[in-house]
């Protein structure tokens, strides 16, 4: 029978591990795999310049509107709008992905044990015990 559980890589994972180890499972039957996820992140990003051009849209519109009752007129107050627009659109992107970026990526990690029916009950209670994201099986 086999267990396979689903675990980010943490030291619960190490300790799990160990528990097989030591208590009932022989090191051949047991297969730890790193995934190699790719983050939703890492296929559509913001970038900054999209969130400037933005930002710098409203403004000018807001600018050339505002622009009619001023001195320098509608185009010139568009332009001022579009390059402060631009440049608050895009501050303010880089804010919030500085604090983004504390949080590190963890790798998540696949175990499959071999194991006897007897055996597989205690297994999926110890992947449980130390945080398994999922637990599945195969007879």
């Amino acid at each position: 029978m086999l267990v396979i559980g689903l675990f980010k890589q943490s030291i619960e994972l190490e300790q799990a591990l160990a528990e097989l180890e030591n208590k009932m499972i022989p090191k051949e039957h047991v297969l730890v795999t790193f995934m190699d996820k790719k983050n939703k992140e890492q296929e559509h990003r913001v970038h900054p310049f999209e969130i400037g051009m933005c930002f710098g849209t409203a403004g000018a519109v807001i600018g050339a509107t505002c622009g009619f009752a001023m001195t320098l007129g509608p185009i010139i107050w568009g332009l001022i709008g579009l390059i402060i627009g631009y440049w608050v659109g895009a501050g303010i992107h880089f804010l919030v992905h500085i604090r983004k970026k504390a949080s590190p990526f963890l790798h998540e990690v696949t175990v499959i044990v071999q194991c006897s029916k007897e055996q597989f009950l205690h297994v999926r209670e110890l992947f449980w015990e130390y945080g398994a994201l999922s637990i599945g099986e195969h007879q």
